[in-house]
């Protein structure tokens, strides 16, 4: 709609900033323009039956008889579409405030301006009213339908899962898609989830509807994965089910029927059920987590919470109520409080997602605070599955965003897949494409690879560890010791499942560059390949790869010698001592340090072990940006999140090294 189209009603009872408002209005081509100097006016004009209705009205908030806020809520109960942009010199948290009342109400905020007016702000404002309407997935009529009538659609089948997209806010791509329960009711269509879910709720009936959608989104999961878009798919979980002892193992069996990996799976929780006290709740959630799950806290920020409470569960995901985002960008105070969110998340170490992104500008303001995963109308509406396949193939992310630097290089980057295991090597081989790699070979055995290495150059090599003959660890030694026609310091990623823990210190003796656990899921994949080919890499002399042990009882035994080898006894395959700098002054203060506050450089001054007990590296191993990067990568798997180390002048030079943060700079 042309601003010329436009009826606007200016509500001011100061007449100089009235006619200042109207001036601009003129200016932007508004040509039906009203005036009233009070809420009572600008009522009696709304209401007025002409063929002019009011399609934006302008208030302020301090006015005579009737005040702003006043007005807006006797206009709630009007039949009228009128949608507001609040105007005020009164503080900016007090207009954010009334803004939020505004939308409570049901009315359609356009927005808020602190005064003096900018034309520009008011320009801003009403083109918002241009977005065109959103089809609504709700019918517009009120219907009241009784439980009898809700648990006979279950029966019949009639819920289906609608499903929403989630996006990553680095790339642009499609890493998952939320599913929203729908009644496709036999007589008024499309019935959204406010019509039945507190009913089921309330009456201790939600787990017949919970695990339809928990079948339906499985199956759907696995149709995702079998067009070549690896997915991950999110399930809402009521707190009313968690009652059940028996939950866990129930959604287990679930979910490996309909033959799919929990790994894929997200349950999202609402905050009140993350903070509930009841011991039931928390072993559910506790073993859904052991299955494998991903579980999410749900509409975070809208309940009451402490940090304390948050950290009793093993959750991987926050999730932004959409209350929060809306709006966002220009309500300081909000920001505030999703900024502060974001970075508890990443404190954390588990993932951001905010919900409820409508606009360009929401996307913008949420990428500059280095949230991970968006989902809203910007992107699309919750959609039905058939509309969801076509909305996945016909998706293009650099419609949405510029891909960064990182994603712009994938094409020239030439990778190497090695996995005798067939279908996982296929499956990887189709996460790096739908990544942007083009330039991939693969490979089924590490004899195969090494005549791949002698006719072609690879930037990258990513091997299975558990293969026939030359095992991926001897593999890999073979390379760093520079007996094959790689370089030695190409990049290795190291395929594993985190279940053979004695292999795990084999490989950081290595200097891997990093590990993909199977299942491979492409957003996490991204990530740590673009922390492979970034992080800093110092090869150590050929003979401390050489004196690492590379077989083991859970792998296979080689009998590989390459040509001129030397026998040399072989150091604990669990054991990084080779970092060690004996005979050197490292004075230092020696203090606790969590993994993430490591820098490159700190000297370590205990061993660190796994879970199991098995010794993963040796006290005095001086750090370097590697094998931070690893131990966070095996940080689960530690008894330990921090441990004791000495300063040195070189620590102190180094900022903390973070997984997830890589500076994208060329190694020679």
């Amino acid at each position: 709609m042309k601003f010329s189209e436009l009826n606007l009603l200016v509500v001011e009872d100061d007449d100089f900033q009235c006619n200042t408002v109207i001036n601009m209005l003129r200016s932007l081509g508004v040509v039906s323009i009203f005036h009233a100097s009070n809420g009572r006016e600008a009522l009696d004009i709304i209401r007025r039956d002409n063929s002019k209705p009011i399609h934006v009205a302008i208030c302020d908030l301090n006015m005579p008889e009737m005040d702003g806020m006043e007005f807006l809520r006797h206009l709630s109960h009007e039949i009228q579409n009128v949608a507001i942009i609040i105007v005020s010199a009164l503080d900016g948290k007090l207009l954010a405030s009334v803004g939020r009342m505004t939308q409570m109400f049901g009315i359609g905020l356009l927005g808020a301006i602190e005064k003096p007016i900018m034309l520009t702000a008011l320009n801003d404002m009403l083109l918002k009213y241009e977005y065109p309407e959103r089809e609504l997935l709700q019918p517009q009529i009120e219907k009241y339908f009784s439980l009898e009538e809700i648990l006979h659609g279950v029966r019949a089948n009639q819920f289906e899962a609608f499903f929403q997209p989630k996006v990553d806010l680095k790339t642009g791509r499609l890493v998952g898609a939320e599913a929203l329960a729908r009644w496709i009711h036999p007589e008024y269509g499309v019935i959204g989830p406010n019509a039945f879910i507190p009913q089921l709720e309330q009456s201790g009936n939600i787990d017949g509807l919970t695990f339809l959608m928990l079948e339906q989104s499985a199956i759907a999961c696995r149709s995702f994965h079998a067009r070549g878009h690896l997915l991950t798919t999110s399930v809402n979980l009521s707190l009313v089910s968690l009652d059940d002892p028996a939950l866990a193992d129930k959604i287990t069996q679930v979910i490996h029927k309909a033959g799919i990996e929990p790994q894929y799976i997200v349950l999202e929780i609402t905050e009140s059920a993350a903070m509930t006290n009841a011991a039931q709740a928390l072993e559910n959630l506790a073993r859904l987590c052991m299955n494998g799950f991903a579980l999410s806290i749900d509409d975070y920020g809208t309940g009451y919470s402490s940090l304390q409470q948050l950290t009793r569960i093993a959750f991987s995901e926050l999730k932004i109520d959409q209350s929060f985002v809306k709006d966002f960008s220009d309500n300081k105070a909000l920001r505030i409080v999703i900024e502060s969110s974001i970075d508890m998340a990443n404190k954390l170490q588990v993932k951001s997602v905010a919900e409820g992104v409508e606009t360009q500008q929401d996307w913008d303001a949420l990428r500059s605070t280095g949230c991970n995963t968006v989902q809203g109308y910007f992107i699309a509406k919750p959609l039905g599955l058939t509309a969801f396949y076509d909305f996945m193939e016909n998706y293009n992310y650099k419609s949405v965003t510029s891909p960064p630097f990182a994603a712009q290089t994938q094409h020239r980057t030439n990778i190497l897949v090695v996995d005798d295991n067939n279908f996982t090597r296929k499956t990887l081989v189709s996460v790096l494409k739908s990544l942007g790699f083009t330039c991939i070979t693969d490979a089924d055995s590490a004899e195969s690879a090494l005549k791949r290495l002698e006719a072609q150059s690879f930037d990258l090599i990513i091997t299975d560890v558990h293969m026939p003959g030359v095992n991926g660890l001897k593999f890999v030694q073979l390379i760093r010791t520079g007996k094959t026609h790689a370089k030695p310091d190409t990049r290795v990623v190291v395929l594993t499942q985190f279940s053979q823990t004695d292999v795990l210190g084999t490989a950081l003796a290595l200097d891997i560059n990093g590990f993909l656990v199977k299942p491979i899921i492409p957003s996490v994949a991204e990530e740590k390949l673009t922390q492979a080919m970034s992080e800093a890499l110092h090869l150590h002399p050929p003979l401390a790869y050489e004196a690492i042990k590379t077989e083991f009882r859970s792998l296979p035994n080689s009998g590989y010698r390459p040509p001129h080898s030397h026998e040399l006894p072989a150091i604990s395959a669990i054991t990084v001592d080779m970092h060690k700098e004996h005979g050197r002054n490292k004075n230092g203060n020696v203090s606790c340090h969590t993994i993430r506050s490591l820098r490159p450089g700190m000297v370590l001054k205990e061993n660190i072990y796994l879970a199991d007990g098995a010794l993963l590296m040796s006290s005095e191993h001086t750090f370097t940006e590697l094998t931070i990067n690893r131990l966070n990568d095996l940080r689960e798997l530690l008894t330990k999140s921090s441990y004791s180390v000495q300063e040195t002048y070189e620590a102190i030079q180094q900022p903390p090294t973070t997984s997830g943060e890589f500076d994208l700079r060329t190694e020679s």
